[in-house]
């Protein structure tokens, strides 16, 4: 779904229906998120010695998507507050969230 969204955003800035700062912005924004998500990956393969980290699906927190998606929370949210996210384990039936903060250490962790 991620990727659908850039590309879609990719086409429309090509078209020139969106403005390229806002192109720009989001291209900060998936970035930002690509790095935080990495620190709740780390932390969840920490947790899980011997799974390899393909086999980890870490996911932008349901609440926290949808207020980028709307525009109610933004980059400078990010890179002021950190970001939550969920992850899974299909193979070990393991689940749970993590919050990471803006600068990517991961402040809370749950799951089982």
């Amino acid at each position: 779904m991620k990727t659908t969204l850039t590309l879609s955003m990719a086409a429309a800035l090509v078209a020139g229906s969106i403005n390229p700062a806002l192109a720009d912005d989001q291209a900060k924004i998936d970035a930002t998120l690509s790095r935080l998500g990495t620190s709740c990956k780390n932390a969840v393969a920490a947790k899980f010695h011997g799974v390899s980290m393909a086999d980890i699906e870490v996911t932008v927190g349901a609440t926290l998507q949808q207020s980028l998606d709307s525009g109610s929370m933004g980059l400078k949210d990010l890179r002021q507050y950190g970001a939550s996210y969920n992850w899974a384990v299909p193979g070990k039936k393991a689940e749970g969230s993590c919050e990471v903060n803006a600068k990517g250490k991961v402040t809370q962790f749950t799951g089982k």
